[in-house]
């Protein structure tokens, strides 16, 4: 969207894992589609700013397109993290007020765009944005952006050439061990243990015809050991070498069914793989648990 001229502008606050990115980039660029609007990203602040997880602007790994926000586009963040700050040492219950320069997505409540002033010319989103319905009407061209490029390290080529012979199964398990507070991202703060993935591995085992299971995690977990799995299943973590975010996305796209916990990276990695199957050819078991609860599509099974 750049090297063309545009009356309007949507301004984006890029921050948390790959996964949210994502979202807030699918989000914006829709929103920035419908009006003609040029895309820019603020990918500064809510990195700078996130000292518990540390987490960096990972959006350039992915064949994407915008413009970078300058300093007057990203003044309006910056004042509103001023004001957050204050407001929480002063009030009980701060409230951040939708106006005319930001629009904050609240407790994930999905936020209708088709009521917006269509007379401004600066739409600045703050928030998650964790629903596909914000770019349904966009999906094929966003996911077309959002699909990275086939790996150059020969550990994830070979994985995803299993299936030739395999059906892979992709098991997604997150634990946000680097979380102070792990339950603070499940809705009703309740965590899946590791018994309640094997109810939907069990019944996806006894239907595919041959299955492999490859279990992603952010570390070899002492619980992996414990668990119920085929033998055979593969490990795939960067204990075992698999280091790299966006090829571990790619991988998970390139398996054909899905299990996965409240983690925006499974969920990529389970939307993507769509683009590689026929829909009524696969099993895809998201959990009940994400903060929103409306984010599974219609055709994915709950667990």
């Amino acid at each position: 969207m750049t090297g063309k001229s545009f009356s309007k502008r949507v301004i984006v606050e890029v921050k948390g894992g790959i996964g949210n990115q994502m979202f807030q980039y699918a989000a914006a660029t829709a929103l920035s589609l419908e009006l003609e609007a040029e895309l820019i990203l603020e990918n500064r602040l809510g990195f700078v700013l996130d000292r518990q997880y540390r987490g960096k602007f990972q959006l350039d790994d992915l064949p994407v397109s915008y413009s970078t926000s300058s300093f007057v586009d990203s003044l309006p963040f910056f004042v509103d993290r001023v004001k957050s700050f204050i407001s929480r040492r002063t009030t009980k219950n701060p409230i951040r007020k939708n106006s005319r320069n930001l629009l904050f997505e609240r407790d994930f409540d999905f936020m209708d765009f088709s009521t917006l002033d269509r007379t401004k010319n600066r739409y600045r989103l703050s928030g998650y944005y964790q629903d596909p319905r914000y770019f349904d009407a966009q999906m094929p061209g966003i996911l077309n952006e959002l699909t990275p490029a086939t790996p150059t390290d020969h550990i994830f080529i070979e994985l995803a050439n299993l299936r030739a012979d395999f059906d892979l199964i992709a098991l997604g398990i997150r634990m946000y061990e680097e979380s102070s507070s792990p339950e603070a991202h499940a809705r009703g703060r309740a965590i899946k243990s590791p018994d309640e993935y094997q109810i939907p591995l069990a019944k996806l085992l006894e239907t595919v015809a041959n299955p492999l299971v490859l279990v992603f995690t952010s570390k070899e977990f002492e619980f992996l050991k414990s668990m119920e799995l085929p033998s055979g299943s593969i490990f795939v973590n960067p204990d075992r070498g698999f280091t790299s975010t966006i090829d571990t996305l790619w991988l998970m796209s390139m398996c054909k069914h899905h299990i996965f916990n409240n983690s925006t990276f499974y969920w990529w990695g389970a939307t993507l793989s769509q683009n590689n199957y026929k829909l009524s050819e696969q099993e895809i078991y998201c959990s009940d648990n994400f903060l929103n609860s409306e984010i599974a599509y219609p055709s994915w099974k709950k667990f």
